[in-house]
């Protein structure tokens, strides 16, 4: 069974084959010959215009014949996209060359076969007229260029410029049609003749095999030197080679029938009977003539005097030859020689070169100039008065044309003079600086010469371009020479310094770089200076680059940057664009300097001042927190109708958060003093069980409200703290646990001032970053130590304290204070939420002697989970509650259509103005922060209507 293969892949197949058969063709063929030619000099040199396209159509090469044909320069065409740069004229509706030719192109590149186009109308751009474009036709063939694997490489584009033909057979065709026309309609009519003598091309009609004249017009007589030739041969009027060359050309088209074109032939005209002869460049037409029946009886001749396009084109290739010459030149004499050398060839004049003028002698300088053979040398000095009155205009700027110095009234007095030195006509243009005629560009003719405009205007581009690469070589000059004095400089710098091009391109480092980075010279041009920074810092230092160049703004980023050493290193970047006189930016310089030191230090104090504002946020909060209650119970002793209980409630209380408070405030103020090893002992034996069961109430409500297991072992005799010397029986208190551990990289400075982990809302979850730094400090001053254990996050801690025991006994003793306020306007439902019993158990009794119903929740499951709470007229509520905090509840209480209206009130340990936006934005009417100004809240709880 066999399977039908589709057009695409049998072409496939079939150029595969191609490609093969070439590669096994090529692997056969010999070895060339020692000495092989250069092949891009070949190229070059070659006279039929040449293209080698890259598969993307890209030029990669073009030959100095394409280069005169379409009037471009191989640096601006040469890497661009043949289509960019040889568009269809956008003023002809009709163009379709861009079209054709990337077909035939596409073809090549599919097929791997030459493409043969036919005759195509191509407009080329016109070189310094923009939006202009010259009419041009072209006969291209486009060829396929293979590697040794039969991959495509290169398409070579060749093209022949037939537009001379094209358009000349154009005419002759009109001509001939309209020739004919009028000869049907006025039957050999005098208005024929008229109009046949009157063209202004050269036109002849020749009858029979030995072309004999039969007709021609006055054009064609200029050619004949106004003889009479009608009647007689062409080999008659014409001799000599060229005239038998005209001849063959004749028969050739007798013979075969064919029309034949003759391009820029070059003839001897008479313009005037009896006059000078002047060459000029004719492009011929030979049409054949036919009878009938279609056999050729004669043969129209129709010329067109093309001198001034041939002479364009010639001055278009000057520049060319001229762009090309100067490239690799390196001194102004050789500039201003080569100059003088295209300008002469092309003009065909007898001597052209440069002088420098000394405005007070009025002598001319020339070094050297060129001279066409047989003419003599115009080096020396030449007073320029003693071949004529023309120095002032030089000086002013004015161009001299002299046509014949023997009729011209300035040079008429020293023509013999001026002939003398091959300069019967001569041309001087000015070269001024700042007003000043400082030299001056001559042209010699040793003959009479009608100077032409386009003659002057090739003149002054080649002056200019002259003058434009002597001012480019000496500014490359002296930037090679500043650019050396840079170097030295930049290297004695201590900082890294470093330049770029316009667009990013890193092209310089100093010294200090690479000694810095260790990396090696030259590894970092480019994009390569990315990859020595710190991968985290890449994407940030590219982005910031990548701104400052397409901005001009400054280019200032510290990131870490490779030392030689491996490790990295914190630098200031820094890089100023560098700006022409027109504001446009031609460089940019920078440096690096070492701040990896300073940076250290920027960030230890940095992280210093968090640890700053965090103890303080937290000291705000720790202290608002026994304030709280000791308020709440201050009140609660003011009402007179409070009862004995109540009044013992607060009383302990008020003690009890004193004593907490007191000690507080004395770790604070002591702090400093005692990690300093400052601090003043007053000597006293003290009750270390009675301690443990002080901390232990201290701590049994946070320890209930997080449902922890407590266990505590103590043993039965009373154990004291010494504060001397003491023998080798010590007291080890341990406190273990099974909680969130302590990270390895926290645990060695866990002891330090401010050392917290995670902080969270809830306050049971961070301290003040004191109390372990006072407890090694204390127990130091006790001689005992302080040390903490744990096997990682999430695995439990244990700290241990080791005191020395003593001998004896001490009694230990307490005391507290007391205070009232009035009765509520009228009663509410209240259910105050706070996770610290004491603050809540008074609060709530403080507004129960005001006359509120008041219930208490330690947490937002207890309060969601009570059974009245849809009858609950105003909540109280903590922020750091445990598990859903208050800004979570008071969301979800407004979510519930019964209690939606109801009252909702903040009472927290945080006051900062984020923290009242937060609580606004949870849906709460007050924010108290504790302990709480009970007037206040009074005034509340009695504007509330219920």
């Amino acid at each position: 069974m066999t399977t039908a293969r589709s057009p695409d892949n049998q072409a496939g197949t079939q150029s595969t084959l191609r490609h093969q058969k070439r590669r096994a063709a090529r692997e056969s063929r010999p070895a060339p010959p020692a000495g092989e030619p250069d092949f891009r000099r070949v190229f070059e040199a070659g006279p039929a215009p040449y293209l080698l396209l890259s598969p993307e159509f890209t030029i990669v090469a073009v030959n100095d014949a394409y280069l005169r044909a379409t009037a471009t320069v191989r640096e601006v065409i040469v890497g661009r996209n043949i289509f960019d740069v040889f568009p269809d004229n956008p003023n002809d509706p009709d163009a379709n060359g861009v079209a054709n030719l990337r077909a035939s192109l596409m073809r090549v590149r599919q097929s791997g076969a030459p493409d043969t186009m036919a005759v195509q109308k191509y407009d080329i751009p016109i070189a310094g007229m923009p939006g202009g474009f010259e009419q041009r036709h072209w006969s291209p063939i486009n060829t396929p260029v293979f590697d040794a694997e039969g991959a495509l490489t290169h398409i070579l584009h060749r093209v022949e410029d037939v537009t001379a033909i094209v358009q000349a057979r154009a005419m002759t065709v009109r001509m001939e049609s309209e020739l004919l026309a009028q000869a049907q309609h006025v039957r050999q009519s005098q208005q024929f003749a008229d109009l046949f003598q009157q063209a202004p091309t050269f036109m002849a009609m020749l009858s029979g095999p030995e072309h004999r004249v039969d007709l021609l017009n006055q054009g064609f007589l200029r050619l004949t030197g106004h003889r009479d030739v009608v009647g007689r041969s062409v080999a008659e009027c014409f001799g000599g080679s060229a005239g038998r060359a005209y001849v063959a050309l004749l028969d050739e088209v007798y013979r075969s029938g064919r029309p034949l074109a003759a391009s820029s032939a070059l003839y001897a005209v008479q313009a005037v009977a009896g006059g000078a002869t002047e060459e000029r460049y004719i492009d011929f037409v030979f049409q054949p003539i036919r009878t009938p029946e279609g056999m050729v009886k004669g043969i129209f001749v129709e010329g067109v005097d093309v001198t001034e396009r041939v002479q364009a084109n010639t001055r278009r290739d000057a520049l060319i030859r001229l762009t090309d010459a100067l490239r690799d030149l390196r001194t102004p004499e050789d500039i201003a020689y080569t100059a003088a050398r295209v300008l002469g060839e092309t003009l065909g004049v007898s001597r052209v070169g440069y002088g420098a003028f000394d405005a007070q002698t009025g002598t001319l300088r020339v070094e050297r100039d060129w001279r066409a053979p047989g003419i003599a040398s115009l080096a020396g000095s030449l007073n320029l008065g003693d071949f004529g009155d023309y120095v002032e205009d030089m000086k002013l700027g004015r161009v001299v044309i002299i046509d014949d110095a023997a009729k011209d009234p300035r040079t008429a007095a020293a023509a013999a003079a001026l002939r003398a030195h091959d300069a019967a006509a001569f041309v001087n243009i000015p070269l001024t600086e700042q007003g000043r005629l400082m030299s001056i560009l001559f042209v010699n003719s040793a003959q009479p010469r009608g100077w032409s405009p386009e003659d002057c205007a090739l003149m002054r581009e080649v002056a200019e371009r002259a003058r434009t690469t002597t001012e480019r070589l000496a500014s490359m000059l002296a930037l090679r020479d500043s650019e050396a004095k840079f170097r030295t400089i930049a290297d004695a710098m201590p900082q890294m310094v470093w330049s770029t091009l316009p667009d990013g391109y890193h092209d310089y480092y100093n010294q200090q770089w690479y000694e810095y980075t260790g990396v090696p010279a030259g590894s970092t041009d480019g994009e390569g200076w990315n990859d020595v920074f710190h991968p985290e810092d890449q994407q940030r230092a590219w982005n910031a680059w990548h701104n400052s160049l397409a901005t001009g703004e400054t280019y200032e980023i510290q990131y870490r940057l490779r030392h030689r050493s491996g490790e990295y290193r914190w630098v200031l970047g820094r890089a100023l664009p560098i700006r022409d006189e027109t504001g446009r930016i031609v460089r940019w310089m920078g440096t690096c300097t070492d701040i990896h030191t300073q940076k250290l230090a920027e960030d230890a104090l940095r992280e210093a001042a968090q640890r700053k504002d965090e103890f303080l946020a937290m000291l705000a909060h720790e202290l608002r927190n026994p304030l709280a209650p000791i308020s709440t119970a201050a009140q609660l002793l003011r009402v007179w109708h409070a009862d004995e209980k109540a009044r013992t409630m607060a009383s302990e209380i008020i003690v009890r958060q004193v004593r907490h408070m007191t000690e507080l405030v004395d770790d604070l103020l002591d702090v400093s003093r005692v990690t300093r090893g400052l601090v003043e002992l007053h000597m006293t034996t003290l009750d270390l069980k009675q301690i443990v069961n002080s901390a232990i109430e201290q701590a049994l409500p946070l320890i209930e409200s997080r449902r922890h297991a407590l266990e505590v072992r103590t043993p039965p005799q009373r154990a004291h703290v010494l504060t001397l010397d003491v023998d080798d029986s010590h007291a080890h208190i341990a406190i273990a646990d099974n909680g969130n551990g302590i990270a390895a990289t926290l645990l060695p400075d866990i002891f330090d001032l401010f050392i917290q982990g995670e902080r969270s809302p809830d306050r049971t979850q961070g301290g003040l970053g004191l109390g372990l730094a006072l407890v090694r400090s204390l127990t130091a001053l006790h001689g005992g130590s302080a040390t903490a254990e744990s096997a990682g996050e999430g695995r439990g801690s244990t700290f241990t304290i080791t005191l020395p025991l003593a001998d004896g006994d001490a009694p230990c003793s307490d005391a507290p204070p007391q205070h009232v306020p009035g009765a509520a306007s009228h009663g509410l439902r209240i259910m105050l939420v706070d996770d610290n019993i004491d603050g809540a158990t008074s609060l709530a009794a403080l507004l129960g002697a005001q006359g509120h119903t008041v219930s208490v929740a330690e947490d937002a499951e207890m309060a969601l989970s009570d059974p009245a709470l849809e009858k609950v007229q105003a909540f109280i509520l903590d922020i750091g509650l445990p598990g859903m905090d208050g800004y979570a509840l008071a969301r979800h209480l407004r979510g519930r259509p019964a209690i939606a209206s109801a009252l909702m009130i903040a009472l927290t340990g945080y006051g900062q103005p984020a923290d009242r936006m937060l609580s606004s934005a949870a849906g709460f009417d007050h924010h108290f922060v504790k302990p709480v100004d009970v007037e206040a809240l009074t005034r509340a709880l009695d504007g509330f209507g219920g």
